[in-house]
């Protein structure tokens, strides 16, 4: 049988070579393994190398698998021109604790961080994530310094001709280690970080000539950029921080630029990319002139993505046609927040422009005045609880938790359908649980808790009653204390038909991510000719190519 499934995979690897995505395998015993991961068969799943010999790992045995491809991040040069004098360093936080797959780049002006057991920067994980800080230290004196490491769980650090610190999965270490520095003089600069499991930290402290131990001053640091990959427009004083992925999925390394608006006729990638393909991350913060709710718009031909104060504000990702798409975000004069603009880039002329307006304030486009430099650190919001990652998904979550994140076309008591060419086509009505088709404003969320039936307005009124049907243009229900009544579909913000169960479905074995952001659960896969079928208790049959397929992870109970 192993013989057999060997051959299996190898034939299934020659047929579907043009799509295979790479990544990585954690066995349930702790063993990890990296290369190009398939599905060898229903039960199996293969890693290693294309051509080679590939190690063959049955389902049963897997805790978790990513299928991006594997990365060998470039060597760091210290001394790029990017902050000017004491800045911070550059941060690259991996969504694993091997640093690699996704990687959220920003500027920390020390390492002094203690999350505890919240998230270190939004979209990533609360356990198993690893961060890199780089670039140079210069001593203010010439004397002997003492640098202690505070980490849980692992973390080396790397000054000059010093290493102190241990790569180990710890419960949480100190560590103190010396050396001598000349003053104004930079020296290299590294501190590598992972955490595994529970509450995490990372602290780095220094003692020197003529002051006490603490952090580490942002003017003394200064950071380091990826090999040819200086930032362009560095020297701009506005702007957002640019990082251009070489694929679509926002992995890997990326080229930095400092874009001073997001007003693109057409969007450059760097000269190395390929005009197709890949995606972009802009960061940066945003000061508001008045206090004020304000609409946010997206002009685009390709997927996109806005989050504006931690508040998930447009949601099109799958988009591929010049649209222009809005949100609305409630915004305190003087304050400032966090902007996160990406974008998905598969053909076409990358047309991307956002703007903002309020009742006090004219149309205008992101960037100038208005904006923070990159040089403050673009930090997304850490999100506490699990509401804001629900919330901030379009689409249709079923009783059992799993969630098609696809547009509705169409719902009335059997089935909701979703736009043409989505995946699944549509889904049995009594297993849906809400349907959400614009982003939940953070005052509204409680009122979708609960297990009322009903509709949410974007008035924040919640109308009792059972839907009847839905359309492109209108809705239906029938009310409580109304009766029978019309909406228009711009007036929704959501429909509740049940409960949302706090516990996959118990014959629910394995949760598979996509790309476009849907969650289903598998029961069994059924393999295909270039996709697999996922079997979900509440979904049903879905045929999924196996380059859209994210991440397969075991059920926790």
């Amino acid at each position: 049988m192993e013989i057999f499934t060997k051959r299996l995979g190898l034939a299934l690897l020659a047929l579907i070579s043009c799509c295979a995505l790479a990544g990585t395998v954690t066995t349930k015993d702790g063993q990890g393994f990296t290369g190009l991961v398939q599905f060898a068969d229903a039960e199996h799943l293969s890693v290693g190398p294309a051509k080679g010999p590939r190690k063959l790992i049955a389902l049963a045995d897997v805790l978790a698998a990513t299928f991006d491809p594997p990365l060998n991040p470039d060597q760091l040069t210290p001394g790029a021109p990017m902050a000017g004098k004491g800045g911070g360093l550059l941060a690259a936080y991996h969504d694993r604790p091997n640093f690699k797959g996704r990687v959220i780049y920003r500027l920390d002006e020390t390492i002094d961080h203690q999350w505890r057991s919240k998230q270190p920067v939004f979209d990533l994980p609360r356990d198993y994530f690893s961060v890199r800080w780089s670039g140079e230290l210069e001593a203010p004196v010439t004397g002997e310094y003492t640098f202690t490491v505070l980490a849980n769980d692992g973390g080396k650090l790397k000054v000059g001709a010093l290493e102190v610190g241990r790569m180990e999965a710890l419960a949480g270490f100190r560590e103190r280690g010396k050396v001598m520095l000349q003053g104004g003089k930079r020296v290299p600069f590294v501190f590598e970080f992972f955490d595994n499991y529970g509450e995490a930290s990372a602290r780095i402290h220094w003692q020197g000539p003529g002051f006490q131990a603490g952090p580490i001053p942002s003017q003394q640091l200064y950071p380091a950029v990826p090999v040819d990959r200086a930032p362009r427009g560095i020297t701009g004083q506005h702007g957002f921080l640019g990082s251009y992925y070489q694929n679509r999925f926002f992995y890997g390394d990326a080229v930095l630029a400092v874009d001073p608006k997001l007003d693109f006729t057409a969007v450059k990638p760097p000269k190395e990319f390929a005009d197709k393909n890949y995606s972009v991350r802009w960061t940066g913060q945003l000061d508001a002139t008045h206090t004020e709710e304000y609409t946010f718009k997206v002009e685009t031909d390709e997927g996109v993505r806005l989050w504006v104060g931690g508040r998930l504000v447009v949601n099109q990702l799958s988009n591929r046609a010049l649209q222009t798409f809005t949100g609305t975000a409630p915004l305190e004069r003087d304050k400032r927040y966090n902007v996160r603009l990406e974008s998905v880039h598969r053909t076409g002329g990358g047309r991307l422009k956002t703007s903002w307006v309020s009742k006090s304030m004219q149309e205008a486009v992101l960037g100038g005045d208005a904006t923070s430099s990159f040089f403050q650190p673009p930090i997304p919001e850490a999100l506490e609880g699990g509401e804001v990652e629900e919330s901030r998904m379009l689409g249709v979550f079923s009783w059992g938790g799993s969630r098609v994140a696809a547009a509705v076309a169409t719902a009335d008591d059997s089935a909701v359908r979703f736009e043409e060419g989505s995946n699944p086509a549509k889904i049995s009505t009594v297993n849906v649980a809400r349907i959400v088709l614009t982003p939940v404003p953070e005052r509204f969320r409680a009122r979708l808790a609960g297990n009322r039936k009903g509709i949410l307005l974007r008035n924040g009124d919640f109308i009792e009653g059972e839907l009847q049907e839905l359309k492109t243009d209108w809705l239906t229900i029938n009310s409580v204390l109304f009766g029978i009544k019309v909406y228009g579909r711009g007036e929704v913000i959501a429909l509740m038909l049940g409960k949302i169960s706090d516990k996959p479905v118990r014959s629910a074995k394995y949760e598979v991510r996509l790309e476009n952001g849907s969650l289903m659960f598998a029961r069994r896969f059924i393999l295909e000719k270039g996709s697999v079928v996922v079997d979900d208790p509440t979904v049903g049959k879905v045929s999924i190519p196996l380059s859209e397929l994210e991440e397969l992870r075991a059920v926790k109970r």
